[in-house]
C-alpha cells in the first residue's frame, strides 16, 4: 500500500519536469545557439508569420476562384403594393380566346418567393484563367515566405555573428585595460624611484581611460545589438537574452560555386517575379475574353400570393447570353493597362536577374578578400603579442619610453580588430552567397530535437549576457 503514493508522487514530478521543459523551449532566460535563434524567430517573427497569413488568404482566394465555376442557388423573397390588381401568374390560353382561359388571381398586394439557379457556361475562357491566376497567386505567396525566410535566416546569423565579433573586441579591449593598468603600475614604480618622468605616468593615464572607455562602448554595442536581435527574432519577453557563441566555423573551407543559372532556378524572389509574369499573361488573355459572349443557364422556380397567402407557382429555364457591343472603349483600356503591367513585369524580372548576377560577383569577391585578411590579420596579431612583450620588458629595464609600450599596446587592439572584422566579413560574405543561391537554409548545428534552445552545449562557448559586461 506505500508503493501507490510513491508512484503518484513519481508521476506528478515527471509531468512537472515535462512542462517545464516545453515551457523553457521560449524561455527568455534559456541560453540560445544560433540555430535556437532561428527557430525561435521561425515561431515569432511577426513579418514571417505575416506571410504565413498571406499563403492562406490566397488559399481563400483559389477556393473562390474554383467555386466560380460552380451552380449558384440564392432564395429571393418580397413584398410588393401595386397601384392596381397585378396578376399572380400570367394568363394561360390553351384554346380559342375566352372558351378555355385560365384567368390568374389579381392582387394589390403581392408575396412572392423563389429559388434562382444560374450555371455559366461560357465566359471567354475567364472561368480557367481565373483559378489559374489564383493558383499563381498563391505560389507567389509561398515565394515571398520563402523569400523573406531567408532573410530572416540571413539577419539573425549576421547580428548573431557581430555579437561574436563585439565579443571579442570586448576580450581584447578587457586584455589591452590590463595591460596598460600594467603598465601604469610600472611607471609608478619608476617615478617613485627616479628612474622616469612624471610625463610617462600621465601618458600611463591617459591610454588607461581611454581603453576603459573603449571598453564601456563596445559593452553598450553588445547590449544594443542584443536588443536588435530580440526585436529580429520576435521576443516580446523583456526578460534576460543568453547567447552561446561560437565561430569556430573553418575559415577557409570550401563554398560553393556561383553558378547564375542554379540561383535563378533556387532564387524564391525569382520564381515570385516569373510567376507573376505567367499572372500577368493570363490577365491579359482574360481581359481579352471579354470582348467575348458570356452564356450562362439560368432557372427559378416558386409563387406569388396575395392577402390570403394563397401562393400560385411558376417556374422558368433558359440560356442567356450578353454580348458587349459598345462600352465606351472599357475592354480596350483595361487589355492596354494589363499589357503595361505584364511589360513592366518583364523588366522587373530582368532587374532581378542582373541583381541576382551582382550579388553572386560580390560574395565571392568578399569571400576572397576576407580570407586574404584573416591570413593577414593573423599574422599581425602574433607579430603585436610579442612586441606588446617585448617593449614592456625593454621599459622595465629602462632601454625604451613609456610611448613604445603604448603604442604597441595600440597596435595589438587595432590588429585584433582588423583579425575579428575580417573573420566577420568572412561569415557574411559566406551567408550572402547562400543567400543569392537561395539556399540560405537553417545552418548544421541544428538541435537534435529541433524544438527548442540547447541548454547544453556540445562543446564550451563563451555566453554573452549583461553580467558580462
Amino acid at each position: 500500500m506505500k508503493r501507490i503514493p510513491r508512484l503518484i508522487i513519481f508521476a506528478l514530478a515527471a509531468s512537472v519536469l515535462t512542462a517545464s521543459g516545453v515551457a523553457a523551449q521560449d524561455s527568455p532566460g534559456t541560453a540560445f545557439g544560433l540555430s535556437s535563434l532561428l527557430q525561435y524567430a521561425i515561431r515569432h517573427n511577426p513579418a514571417l508569420r505575416m506571410t504565413e497569413k498571406n499563403i492562406e488568404i490566397e488559399d481563400q482566394g483559389l477556393k473562390a476562384a474554383q467555386a466560380d465555376r460552380m451552380p449558384r442557388i440564392d432564395i429571393t423573397g418580397g413584398y410588393t403594393r401595386y397601384r392596381y390588381p397585378a396578376p399572380l401568374t400570367p394568363i394561360v390560353i390553351t384554346g380559342l380566346p375566352l372558351a378555355s382561359t385560365d384567368f390568374p388571381d389579381f392582387e394589390r398586394n403581392v408575396y412572392d418567393g423563389f429559388a434562382t439557379f444560374s450555371l455559366p457556361l461560357f465566359k471567354g475562357g475567364r472561368l480557367m484563367r481565373g483559378v489559374t491566376i489564383a493558383e499563381l497567386r498563391r505560389s507567389m505567396a509561398r515565394d515571398f515566405h520563402t523569400r523573406n525566410l531567408h532573410e530572416l535566416i540571413y539577419n539573425v546569423t549576421a547580428v548573431y555573428y557581430k555579437l561574436a565579433q563585439l565579443d571579442e573586441l570586448l576580450s581584447a579591449s578587457q586584455a589591452q585595460v590590463k595591460g596598460l593598468e600594467a603598465h601604469r603600475r610600472d611607471a609608478e614604480s619608476s617615478l617613485k624611484a627616479g628612474t622616469a618622468p612624471k610625463l610617462d605616468l600621465l601618458k600611463a593615464d591617459t591610454e588607461l581611460g581611454a581603453a576603459i572607455e573603449r571598453r564601456i562602448q563596445t559593452g553598450n554595442s553588445i547590449a544594443n545589438t542584443k536588443e536588435l536581435l530580440r526585436s529580429l527574432i520576435g521576443m516580446d519577453d523583456p526578460g534576460e537574452l543568453v547567447i552561446i557563441l561560437d565561430d569556430r566555423q573553418a575559415m577557409n573551407g570550401a563554398v560553393m560555386n556561383a553558378d547564375l543559372e542554379g540561383a535563378l532556378a533556387a532564387r524564391p524572389d525569382y520564381k515570385a517575379a516569373s510567376n507573376k509574369v505567367k499572372m500577368l499573361e493570363e490577365r491579359v488573355a482574360s481581359a481579352r475574353g471579354k470582348r467575348l459572349p458570356d452564356i450562362y443557364g439560368a432557372g427559378d422556380y416558386g409563387g406569388k400570393a396575395g392577402d390570403r397567402f394563397s401562393f400560385k407557382e411558376n417556374w422558368s429555364v433558359g440560356v442567356r447570353l450578353l454580348l458587349p457591343v459598345f462600352d465606351f472603349g472599357r475592354i480596350g483600356a483595361e487589355i492596354d493597362r494589363e499589357q503595361l503591367e505584364l511589360a513592366k513585369a518583364r523588366e522587373e524580372q530582368r532587374a532581378l536577374r542582373l541583381a541576382i548576377a551582382r550579388e553572386l560577383k560580390e560574395a565571392r569577391t568578399a569571400i576572397i578578400n576576407a580570407d586574404e585578411r584573416i591570413t593577414v590579420s593573423e599574422k599581425a596579431v602574433l607579430s603585436a603579442k610579442e612586441q606588446v612583450r617585448v617593449e614592456d620588458l625593454r621599459y622595465r629595464s629602462g632601454d625604451n619610453t613609456s610611448t613604445d609600450v603604448i603604442n604597441a599596446e595600440a597596435a595589438l587592439i587595432r590588429s585584433r580588430a582588423d583579425h575579428s572584422q575580417a573573420r566577420f566579413d568572412r561569415y557574411i560574405a559566406v551567408a550572402s552567397l547562400k543567400k543569392a543561391m537561395g539556399s540560405m537554409d537553417m545552418p548544421a548545428d541544428t538541435d537534435s530535437t529541433g524544438t527548442g534552445p540547447r541548454t547544453t552545449p556540445a562543446a564550451p562557448k563563451r555566453p554573452v549576457t549583461e553580467e558580462t559586461k
